[in-house]
């Protein structure tokens, strides 16, 4: 009998050019809660995730361009990085619905001295994002010239409730999102769910995501989620992004 081989990581093929890097709730406060190791280690493993991704888009945004479209700026066949989090403090946080149970938690962290409400955080016309230092693109803020990378406040526990998120993800003909950010329990499971029921082929590496208890963890990444999206190991994404990367750097010298 024909041996049945190693399973592929991914239930369809990957196609990097209409995929999104969704980083969900990467932010100061939440990391707070972890050990400091714990907490570096994660944001090193991100970090080589999101370079993989940006120097995607970058040899893609100085390639020859493969349509008119392309030429003339457009998104389609540019991967994207999205930076979600909760802009904490934001219109004094009139989203959060007192109705919603999550609130309480939300009022414990704060007690913590977790989440603090400067006043310039309160004036909608500057809301504070608090991700880490070493996540920001190269320059140092979003906005300006860089399209390809982007910031977004989120107001509800799955990145998949924002309209706005939406909006993006259809302007660039996104169908692959790769989902990592905290908690495991909360952004993530809500985000994955709610992802998978949109049509998304969602992908989560196992070691882009965390929570405080491991045990809940584990529980959602092996026995709840893999029914409705890939969970996989972080070397399978980056080995995915480096073959397009080693094989758009042939095509650039073919070209020349």
């Amino acid at each position: 009998m024909a041996s049945m081989g190693t399973p592929k990581p991914f239930h369809t093929n990957v196609d990097l050019r209409y995929t999104a890097l969704l980083l969900s709730d990467i932010q100061n406060e939440i990391l707070a809660r972890f050990p400091t190791e714990r907490r570096e280690r994660y944001i090193q493993e991100i970090m080589s995730l999101i370079n993989l991704f940006r120097e995607d888009i970058h040899k893609r945004r100085t390639a020859p361009a493969e349509s008119t479209e392309q030429a003339a700026g457009a998104y389609v066949g540019i991967p994207l990085i999205i930076h979600h989090v909760l802009p904490y403090g934001y219109n004094n946080n009139a989203f959060i619905s007192p109705y919603n149970k999550l609130s309480s938690w939300v009022k414990s962290l704060e007690e913590k001295g977790l989440f603090t409400v400067a006043e310039k955080a309160k004036n909608p016309e500057t809301p504070a994002y608090s991700i880490p230092e070493a996540l920001y693109p190269q320059g140092g803020s979003f906005g300006g010239s860089n399209i390809d990378e982007i910031l977004l406040p989120k107001f509800q526990t799955s990145s998949f409730g924002s309209s706005d998120l939406l909006g993006y993800l259809r302007a660039r003909g996104i169908r692959h999102v790769v989902l990592c950010g905290l908690t495991t329990v909360g952004a993530i499971l809500g985000s994955a769910r709610h992802g998978a029921d949109l049509d998304y082929h969602v992908i989560i590496p196992r070691s882009g995501v965390m929570d405080d208890e491991d045990d809940v963890n584990d529980f959602i990444l092996q026995r709840v989620l893999p029914k409705f999206v890939d969970i996989v190991d972080m070397k399978d994404v980056k080995k995915k992004c480096l073959i397009i990367l080693n094989f758009s750097s042939l095509e650039v010298v073919n070209a020349h």
